[in-house]
């Protein structure tokens, strides 16, 4: 069963069941109003009724007269006249239908009870002395005491749970029942229609998120939801949005991984066979400087395969760390002279900006010489000849923090950033001009994040590039 039917029936059975429990306690309080409607009214006619009993009572001092002519003749009488006195003959009972009159004479009595409730009169003493015969399994019995100079003299009994079916109350009671069905049954049609237009609406955007799924689990990142809502299903759609582009860039940027490898790889290697075919046709003679050349081209594949290596073992968490109490500032000046050979061949000066007084911040002594080096050896490998190299490494509250600033070229604020992805350059021909594979500065990210710090890029004051590294200092 989909969402869509799980909703519009629980909707539907939720409406259908709170209807049904309104319709019965309406029934309820319907049958219990009603009842003490007709009792009203009972007691209005045994009233009237009494009155004219207490008249005849008053002339014979005995219920002789009524015995002879019986109850019956006394319990239809004309309407009440407007603005006068109760007629000779008692009120009729308000539960009985309307019907004419032949000659002024009374109903026929089997007319009469089948459709008046059922009224018996007894004396003083409780003996039964006209009427319907006493019923002694009745529940509803409605009772009017006869007084005369205020004497009791008899009581009029109406036994209300015996109305007969085709009576007025009884047809207006089921009159009544037919219609709550018929409301009932109209209302369960409305609430269908409204469950189901609110289920589509309700499930609309879930209909939605499935399909954007769907696209997604097919390898189709291309997904736009719309997020206007501003419930959880719209925090959904937003986070699918969000996860589409992120697949999508993802995507897009493992192909240009595969396709810069794979150049980084082939250029190398192009030269090398090249080299070879020379040398095996007898082109150039084997010499020291083939020697030389091979070699170079050797190690540019050794330090791709082994960058490639590094990266990848950073990415999955392959490199091992050992923290402990590290000098900062005495690495820093022990890699200063290691590189400072190489930067010479390129005619460029290192100057540094170091205290003396040590350093300390936790870290692993390797992968912290590793990220100096690389990053040195960045500059050194991006900056013109003639230039200059500034490290600069200072102290704040809880934070050791390193700069290594260059001259020329510069790198726009806006390409900052992409400098830390793998095989980033800015030329897009892949100028072999430096011999990087544009690898060192995302190794430098991996590790600065293993060690719970910042590295950030932006332009230099020297006209070059800035990278500047936060760690944490050693806690005392």
């Amino acid at each position: 069963m989909n969402i869509f039917r799980k909703v519009f029936l629980s909707f539907l059975g939720l409406t259908a069941l709170t209807l049904l429990i309104t319709l019965g306690l309406a029934r309820w309080s319907f049958d219990q109003g009603f009842l003490n409607f007709v009792a009203g009214l009972e007691q209005q006619r045994l009233s009237l009724l009494g009155e004219k009993l207490s008249g005849i009572y008053a002339r014979d001092h005995n219920w002789q007269r009524v015995v002879d002519s019986g109850l019956e003749r006394y319990l239809t009488a004309d309407p009440l006249r407007q603005g006068g006195r109760p007629p000779n003959l008692s009120q009729p009972s308000p539960l009985m239908p309307p019907g004419p009159r032949q000659g002024g004479r009374p109903p026929h009595l089997r007319d009469h009870q089948s459709d008046a409730p059922p009224t018996a009169l007894f004396d003083a003493h409780d003996n039964w002395i006209s009427g319907v015969k006493p019923k002694p399994d009745a529940k509803e019995v409605l009772n009017h005491a006869i007084y005369l100079r205020g004497e009791k003299v008899g009581e009029l009994r109406s036994w209300l749970d015996a109305i007969p079916e085709r009576s007025l109350a009884s047809s207006f009671s089921m009159q009544q029942r037919y219609a709550s069905l018929a409301i009932g049954l109209l209302c369960l049609l409305l609430a269908s229609v409204a469950s189901f237009l609110l289920a589509r609406r309700l499930t609309a955007p879930v209909n939605d998120v499935l399909q954007g799924v769907e696209r997604l689990s097919r390898g189709n990142y291309d997904v736009k939801l719309d997020t206007l809502s501003n419930d959880e299903l719209g925090t959904l759609m937003r986070n699918l949005n969000g996860l589409s582009h992120i697949l999508n860039a993802n995507r897009s940027a493992k192909n240009r991984w595969f396709a810069d490898i794979s150049h980084e790889l082939r250029t190398p290697l192009t030269i090398l066979i090249g080299e070879l075919d020379a040398l095996e046709a007898g082109i150039r003679p084997f010499g020291a400087e083939q020697v030389a050349s091979l070699k170079h081209e050797a190690m540019l594949l050794h330090r791709l395969v082994d960058d490639l290596y590094q990266l990848s073992m950073s990415d999955v968490g392959g490199l091992k760390y050992h923290f402990n109490q590290v000098d900062i500032s005495e690495s820093v000046d022990n890699i200063c002279a290691a590189m400072n050979a190489k930067a010479q061949q390129k005619d460029l000066r290192i100057s540094t900006n170091i205290p003396t007084k040590p350093i300390y911040c936790l870290a692993d002594p390797q992968r912290l010489e590793q990220l100096f080096i690389n990053l040195l050896n960045n500059a050194i490998l991006y900056t013109d000849a003639g230039g200059e190299i500034v490290l600069s490494l200072t102290y704040r509250a809880d934070k050791v923090i390193f700069e290594i600033n260059d001259t020329l070229p510069g790198v726009p604020l806006g390409d900052c950033d992409k400098l830390f992805d793998p095989l980033y350059r800015q030329n897009p021909s892949r100028n072999r001009a430096a011999p990087g594979a544009g690898l060192g500065l995302t190794i430098c990210k991996n590790i600065v994040t293993a060690h719970q710090g910042k590295i950030n890029a932006s332009p230099s004051s020297l006209g070059g590039l800035c990278i500047r590294v936060e760690l944490e200092t050693a806690k005392k």
